[in-house]
């Protein structure tokens, strides 16, 4: 095993100021695995994520605490590269996501120590597999920016490495200043954010140190045949995407899968780029949420026209980033600590819905190759966080999100699993490596489909 720290080549210092959609991710990361069917060079992939790195210097940055604000110090202190060889194939790699959740594949970012500026924001760890294989496992804090802003950065190492042009990123220093500028004057007049008391924030550390690593993951596949029979079915008065349709299945079976929860607030992430007409390079959490309230027993199309009503009307009743900075703005250092979403409750497990489709995850190419499978690491420090990511080729959905064991043994039943895909055609066949799968301590029986 070797590690180097890859460090952008004379980069200007910068500081980047946080805002409060950065805060509200301070403790989280993100982990995500490519997979490539060729041993790719270790000493290439260095050079051109160096070129990238000059572009994208956040990535190799550090946090900054200052008087309880956040801000990411970008001085050219490197992002850790780890090359390692493994006696396993393709096919174990693959299938070790779904048993083990993988952790062997990635330098897994600590959130809450990088949030304290002890350690890196960006980890790449590129493994050679038994086979001829390549898995690059890429892991960064939420506070660098949101899944589009890691997808730039991603593209722009691909590009590096096949000798293109990279594209300049829209860097700001001030990320609340800047959005401030450019953001609609109309928007939402109820908060998306709002500071956990003494007692939820107490509350929240104890399930964090005693229960979190208990989560199991459900993840469900859904092809394009099933997903356009939804959308005819839930989409009667009005055309839905793919994401509404399958956002509001999936609410819908959570909420059978437990008939004593009589209601949850179901939270769906916007990004606000294209829907307030900002620079799509623009990096950062340009993200916030659509807050619905969802009862047991609504019908699935009424839940996926609120989201899609919802989500065409964002700019003018649903844009609640400016107010939320003026709330965060307004709070001391101590609370503005402990400001969160207003879909998180340690009393209720709501459901917040990430939507990680569309990016072109499947051409992020290397020597000429791009990947075979790709797959986030379902490893989040909360229930409740769930995450919509293209299928297997870039076909079809995959839903992911992190339960309790409870909520999970109830959603993973054979009964559930039947109604969860009643819109499947007769001679569909489940993806192995995306059917319901325990993030730890489970046996093959638990997620292989030849098992049911």
């Amino acid at each position: 095993m070797s590690t180097q720290l890859i460090r952008p080549p004379g980069a200007e210092k910068i500081e980047i100021r946080c805002n409060v959609a950065d805060a509200v991710v301070a403790n989280l990361a993100v982990h995500l695995v490519f997979f490539f069917e060729r041993i790719l060079d270790t000493d290439a992939l260095a050079g051109a994520l160096s070129r990238a790195v000059g572009a994208f210097p956040l990535f190799a940055g550090r946090m900054a605490p200052n008087c309880g604000r956040m801000r990411i110090r970008c001085h050219g202190q490197g992002l850790p590269f780890t090359a390692v060889t493994s006696r396993r194939s393709l096919a174990d790699a693959i299938r070790s996501v779904a048993q083990d959740n993988g952790e062997w594949l990635v330098d897994p970012v600590d959130a809450s120590i990088a949030r304290w500026g002890r350690g890196p924001l960006c980890t790449v760890r590129i493994t050679h597999l038994a086979d001829g294989a390549t898995a690059i496992g890429f892991s960064w804090h939420h506070i660098l920016g949101d899944m589009q802003t890691a997808m730039l950065f991603l593209n722009a190492w691909a590009a590096a490495a096949a000798g293109e042009p990279v594209t300049d990123p829209l860097i700001v220093e001030d990320r609340a200043a800047y959005l401030d500028e450019q953001l609609p004057s109309d928007g939402a007049r109820r908060l998306g954010v709002r500071c956990l008391g003494l007692v939820e924030t107490a509350r929240s550390l104890w399930y964090l140190a005693k229960d979190s690593g208990n989560q199991r993951t459900l993840s469900i596949q859904f092809d394009d045949d099933e997903i356009d029979r939804m959308r005819q079915a839930y989409g009667q008065r009005m055309r839905l995407s793919p994401n509404d349709a399958v956002c509001a299945h999936v609410a819908d079976a959570i909420m059978r899968a437990d008939p004593e929860v009589d209601h949850r607030n179901l939270a769906i992430t916007v990004n606000a780029r294209s829907r307030c007409g900002l620079d799509p390079m623009l990096l950062g959490n340009i993200i916030t949420t659509l807050n619905l309230q969802i009862r047991y027993g609504e019908a699935v199309g009424s839940i996926a026209e609120r989201i899609r009503g919802g989500v065409d009307h964002f700019t003018d009743r649903h844009n609640d980033m400016r107010i939320n900075q003026e709330f965060f703005d307004a709070l001391g250092p101590l609370r503005a600590a402990r400001c969160v979403s207003v879909a998180f409750d340690p009393d209720r497990p709501n459901v917040l819905i990430s939507n990680w489709s569309g990016f072109g995850v499947y051409r992020i190419g290397f020597e000429g190759v791009t990947p075979c499978h790709f797959t986030p690491l379902a490893k989040v420090p909360v229930t409740g966080l769930g995450a919509l990511v293209d299928g297997p080729g870039g076909r079809g959905l995959v839903f992911q999100i992190s339960l309790t064991p409870e909520e999970f043994d109830a959603t993973s039943t054979d009964a559930m699993l039947e109604y969860i895909h009643r819109f499947r055609g007769s001679g569909a066949v489940l993806t192995e490596a995306t059917t319901v799968v325990p993030t730890r301590g489970c046996n093959r029986d638990a997620w292989d489909p030849s098992s049911r």
